[in-house]
């Protein structure tokens, strides 16, 4: 199968991209190294340097790839940053977002894996444990533009039949995480 990672030299990103090459699946990363680190990147996938905002660029990305699967882990995480800076925020998680959507939707891809937030995503909870059915009310721009992103792939899945996942990440740590 051929995969599509954003963010795959990313902390989380690059330890998807290691999963699927050990499951024998010819992988592709799509990541401007803004955050990500070349060290972090598996030898054996190829590498598409380009900016999700960059429409341009993501169709290059997409056209020699060719995914049968996107798996998108790029984005700003930084909750105060996001209150700092909302419409950089807005740019790289919502539009950059939108700009894969319609890439895969023009290249028919087959699925769209999409890494949203979970704590930033439901706000203060409202019961514990939190889980799938508990009501999502983000308290930050980050958050907010996780959610938003999940809408639109409500929207790709009716209106253009994009068949898509979210997971919604907690606290993530470990391996190849920036301090």
């Amino acid at each position: 199968m051929r995969v599509l990672v954003t963010g795959g030299a990313g902390f989380i990103g690059s330890h998807v991209v290691d999963a699927y090459v050990a499951a024998g699946h010819e992988v592709s990363v799509l990541d401007n190294l803004s955050t990500g680190k070349l060290a972090n990147l598996n030898p054996a996938a190829t590498l598409y340097q380009a900016d999700i905002r960059d429409p341009e660029g993501v169709a290059r990305a997409f056209g020699a790839a060719q995914p049968e699967v996107v798996c998108h882990q790029a984005a700003l995480a930084d909750v105060r940053a996001s209150m700092r800076e909302p419409t950089l925020y807005a740019e790289v998680n919502i539009i950059g977002s939108i700009n894969l959507l319609e890439a895969a939707r023009r290249q028919g891809v087959k699925k769209f894996i999409y890494a949203s937030t979970g704590g930033a995503a439901y706000g203060e909870p409202e019961f514990l444990p939190v889980d799938e059915s508990h009501p999502v009310n983000p308290l930050d721009c980050y958050g907010a533009s996780k959610h938003t992103v999940e809408h639109y792939l409500f929207i790709y899945r009716h209106a253009y039949g994009l068949d898509n996942v979210t997971l919604r990440y907690a606290n993530v740590y470990g391996p190849r995480q920036d301090p």
